[in-house]
């Protein structure tokens, strides 16, 4: 495991691990920081049979070296991007998510982010920690009453869509499969991305990062934006294809704001970006509750019992 389980915050779900001691697992824990190199990797993992992680990527230069191992467990639901699949299919390796472990944690961190946006709190705070009392310049907007876009209807984007209607935005959504349920109980209309990203006054983004997603929001949609707009990507990097001009448009005014927790690269090697006076950044924790840290490790064991029990 690449999280010392043994350690806070995961107390309230350390008697699952029972039920993988009573199969005889042989249970090693390893903090995830500092993020080590292949070679120490290969040390920590090298005669394991299940690996349970969510930090690092595993390279297949390293999968062609771990003989032993049966059954790789990612803690969340985006193992594509850390772990070549297919190429571990190949070599006879099960790659598992943690489905739902954290559904209501990201969408709830996302409507954070809109009011944090909206109401500008993080500049107000700032200020407030200089010493600095003015208001003029921080004058928020309502999320009520605003078109609120969200791209992607999965587990997470219908909570997210959920949630903003019930705040008394006009929630508009863009998926392949549409949600009766959205449209019926919450009054969601469906458009093209095309027409989302143009008339939006707020864009969330809650896409699995695939190949038919990679870079699906492009430096053109980007541009469409509404002026005064809102951009937030609690999601995957991957399926925007620069953040470049996110920058541009929050420097030059036209975007009133942006909240982005995934970056390509991670940890980031430049952190110049996330000094934009209307920029909100964090270090991918959209995920990061109590709540969902138990909830991965139970799915977990939970999922390794079941591969095993076949």
């Amino acid at each position: 495991m690449d999280q010392d389980i043994f350690s806070s915050p995961y107390e309230d779900s350390l008697e699952c691990l029972d039920d993988l001691k009573s199969i005889g697992a042989e249970i090693v824990a390893y903090s995830d920081q500092p993020i080590p190199d292949e070679e120490e990797l290969f040390e920590r993992i090298k005669d394991a049979e299940v690996v349970f992680w969510g930090v690092y990527k595993i390279p297949n230069s390293l999968i062609d070296r771990l003989t032993k191992l049966k059954l790789a467990v990612f803690y969340g639901v985006g193992s594509g991007t850390f772990i070549d699949e297919p190429y571990c299919e190949k070599k006879g390796i099960k790659v598992l998510n943690t489905p739902g472990y954290g559904n209501n944690t990201v969408a709830e961190y996302t409507i954070g982010l809109a009011f944090a946006l909206t109401r500008r709190i993080c500049e107000a705070n700032q200020r407030m920690r200089n010493g600095d009392w003015r208001t003029q310049g921080i004058e928020g907007v309502e999320v009520a009453g605003l078109t609120y876009g969200v791209v992607g209807t999965g587990a997470i984007g219908k909570l997210v869509a959920q949630k903003a209607s019930l705040l008394g935005a006009n929630v508009v959504a863009c998926d392949i499969n549409e949600s009766d349920e959205l449209k019926d109980k919450y009054n969601v209309s469906y458009l093209s991305l095309e027409e989302l990203m143009a008339s939006s006054d707020i864009v969330s983004l809650h896409l699995n990062a695939t190949k038919s997603t990679e870079n699906l929001i492009s430096r053109k949609l980007i541009l469409s934006m509404k002026k005064g707009s809102y951009f937030i990507n609690t999601a995957r990097s991957l399926v925007v294809e620069s953040y470049e001009p996110i920058y541009e448009r929050l420097i030059a005014g036209t975007l009133a704001g942006a909240a982005i927790d995934v970056f390509d690269e991670e940890p980031i090697s430049s952190f110049e970006p996330c000094k934009i006076t209307n920029l909100i950044t964090s270090p991918h924790i959209g995920y990061l509750t109590l709540t969902a840290i138990n909830n991965t490790l139970k799915i977990a064991v939970a999922r390794t019992l079941e591969f095993f029990s076949e």
